[in-house]
């Protein structure tokens, strides 16, 4: 009889202290995740932050009042497309991935990396939007559920955002990539910051804004993550040299429990993508990622962070 008494006590006291604790850490975890139910990441090929002006892409200059932002991003070093957005969606440098390379081809292998896609794919739908194929090499098979490609046409920005907004419409991806390839082509031909660069670049700006009403109207903005960035900067006609104008890029993200106009304090690379994407959708970021996410965007964490200090 001592033996279940003394049960008994142990049981009343250890149980309620256990559910204590398992309640303090459910409400910890909502508290400090953003959970949303969509995440956008859109990347602009070429785009410079010295190009994003009031006057010349009101859109994406109205993201930064709305969102958290950083014009002092950085991306990889060699700074091309297909070595970016590896980093991009693996969380890892180039000396990690080893995709140095800026070309693919049908028959060439995909990348054998875990990447946002492939992890997210356990749980969620995915797609991809791009303007050039040599993206396809991130798309590895049963990774992605639908890929488009408007390899580089004329039209490729209205053929993306018109793709992305029929798909969305009907089929409400949770993980989308979508890419620009301009004003990256436009660049190499006529030269960056130029006249014929910002008038592609006002088509992109244009497009933007109307995959966010898109958004809005189907009622998901509320529900969604969007990060704007760009692979690469551009000096001249090309974006080979190790300098600002082609290493800085921009870094926009926008949501409900983003934080608005908020310039980033912290340091923002390409490969920090990946992991807070994951962290928005509530997955688990693989730990030997060189990407962490940038949580101080987001409002929950903000207001953990202090009540911790407090």
């Amino acid at each position: 009889m001592g033996s279940i008494t003394n049960l008994k006590k142990i049981s009343g006291i250890v149980i309620p202290k256990l559910s204590l604790v398992i309640l303090i850490l459910l409400a910890v975890a909502a508290w400090a995740t953003p959970e949303v139910n969509y995440s956008i990441i859109i990347t602009v090929d070429g785009l410079r932050p010295d190009a994003i002006t009031p006057i010349k892409t009101p859109n994406l200059y109205f993201l930064l009042t709305q969102g958290s932002y950083t014009l002092e991003a950085e991306t990889v070093n060699p700074s091309t497309t297909l070595p970016a957005h590896t980093s991009l969606i693996t969380g890892v440098k180039p000396e990690r991935h080893k995709t140095y390379f800026n070309f693919w081809t049908e028959g060439m292998s995909y990348i054998d990396l875990e990447t946002i896609f492939s992890i997210a794919k356990k749980e969620k739908s995915t797609a991809m939007f791009v303007g050039k194929d040599k993206l396809k090499y991130l798309a590895k098979p049963g990774t992605i559920d639908y890929f488009k490609s408007s390899s580089e046409a004329p039209n490729s920005v209205e053929v993306i955002t018109n793709s992305f907004i029929t798909y969305f419409t009907k089929e409400r991806p949770q993980l989308t990539l979508i890419h620009f390839p301009e004003p990256d082509l436009t660049g190499h031909e006529f030269g960056w910051m130029t006249k014929e660069y910002f008038t592609s670049l006002k088509r992109v700006d244009q497009s933007i804004r109307e995959i966010l009403e898109t958004i809005r109207f189907e009622g998901a903005l509320d529900e969604t993550l969007i990060i704007v960035t760009a692979d690469h900067g551009g000096k001249g006609k090309d974006h080979k040299e190790y300098v600002d104008e082609n290493i800085k890029i921009p870094w926009i993200a926008l949501g409900n429990k983003v934080r608005k106009n908020h310039k980033i304090e912290g340091k923002v690379n390409i490969d920090d993508t990946a992991p807070t994407v994951l962290h928005a959708l509530g997955i688990n970021t693989p730990s030997d990622w060189d990407g962490k996410s940038i949580n101080e965007i987001f409002e929950s964490q903000v207001e953990k962070e202090t009540s911790d200090e407090n």
